[in-house]
């Protein structure tokens, strides 16, 4: 059996975006943290 390890966790964040007509609402931004590595001794 192999071991994997994941690249990171999926986090959401809220930014402001305005559109060409002035309005100004919330979007979410998903992207993936970097994961902490740890290692046994």
């Amino acid at each position: 059996m192999s071991k994997q390890s994941m690249s990171g966790t999926p986090e959401c964040s809220w930014v402001a975006v305005t559109d060409a007509s002035g309005r100004t609402r919330m979007e979410a931004r998903w992207s993936v943290a970097p994961a902490v590595s740890t290692q046994a001794a």
